[in-house]
C-alpha cells in the first residue's frame, strides 16, 4: 500500500514543500468530501460537483498553473496574521471554508477527476502520480478553517522591512489557514410524557396547558 505523504502543522508555524498540480488545486476534508460523481463524469460535471462540494465546506479550489511550485502555509488563530497578509503586494488568489476533524488534504485535479469516475478510487488510492503531484495529508487541529490563498509576484518590493518573511521571491503561493474551534453543542430543553418542560412543575404537567387554564377560568 502507497504511504501517504503527511505533514502535522503546528499552529503559527510556516511549513514550506513543493507541489505540481494539474489545472487547479484544492484542500478538502478527507473525511467528508464525496469523491465519487459518475463513471461518465466530465469537467464540467467535475466543475459543478467542487461547487457544490465548496458550498457544503468540505473543499476550497483554485486555479494554478501546471508546474512545480513552492508553497508556504501556516495555520493560526491570530487575526494579526491575517491582516498582516491582506497589506503585502500578494494577491489574494481564492478564499473559502472547510471545516475538519483535523485531516485535510492537498490534491489537484488529475486526483479529484479520477476519483469521481472510479467509485473504488480514493484521494491517496488510484491512478498512479508524479511524487510532486501526488495529494498530501495535513495534519491540523479540529476546526472550522477560513482558507486564503496569496499568489506572490515573481519579484521582491525592495521597499519592504529587511527579512519581512512574505516577501520570498521563491514562493509561489502563501495559504493561511485562519482556525475558528467548533461551537459547543447546544442542548435542546428536556420535555416530559406530556409535552412541558421541566420547570412547568411535575403537578402542573400532568395537563398539557399546565393546569393554569381552569384556575383562570374559575376565577373570573
Amino acid at each position: 500500500m502507497p504511504s501517504r505523504p503527511a505533514r502535522t502543522l503546528k499552529p503559527d508555524r510556516d511549513d514550506y514543500f513543493a507541489y505540481c498540480p494539474s489545472e487547479y488545486l484544492a484542500i478538502v476534508d478527507l473525511e467528508s468530501y464525496q469523491t465519487f460523481v459518475g463513471k461518465g463524469a466530465d469537467h464540467l460535471d467535475m466543475m459543478a460537483h467542487l461547487h457544490t462540494q465548496m458550498k457544503a465546506l468540505t473543499a476550497v479550489a483554485w486555479g494554478a498553473p501546471p508546474r512545480a511550485l513552492n508553497f508556504r502555509i501556516r495555520v493560526t488563530e491570530d487575526d494579526r496574521v491575517v491582516e498582516h497578509s491582506a497589506y503585502t503586494r500578494h494577491t489574494g488568489t481564492a478564499s473559502g471554508w472547510v471545516r475538519t476533524n483535523g485531516r485535510l488534504v492537498l490534491t489537484s485535479h488529475e486526483r479529484l477527476f479520477d476519483c469521481a469516475r472510479h467509485r473504488t478510487h480514493d484521494l491517496f488510492h488510484g491512478r498512479r502520480l508524479p511524487r510532486l503531484s501526488q495529494p498530501r495529508l495535513l495534519r491540523v487541529p479540529p476546526g472550522i478553517y477560513a482558507v486564503l490563498v496569496y499568489y506572490h509576484f515573481p519579484f521582491t518590493d525592495p521597499r519592504w522591512a529587511e527579512g519581512e518573511p512574505w516577501s520570498d521571491s521563491k514562493i509561489h503561493y502563501t495559504v493561511l489557514l485562519r482556525r475558528y474551534p467548533f461551537p459547543a453543542p447546544r442542548v435542546a430543553p428536556v420535555r416530559l410524557s406530556a409535552g412541558l418542560i421541566p420547570w412547568a412543575g411535575e403537578k402542573d404537567a400532568a395537563q398539557p396547558w399546565g393546569g393554569h387554564f381552569e384556575q383562570y377560568a374559575g376565577s373570573k
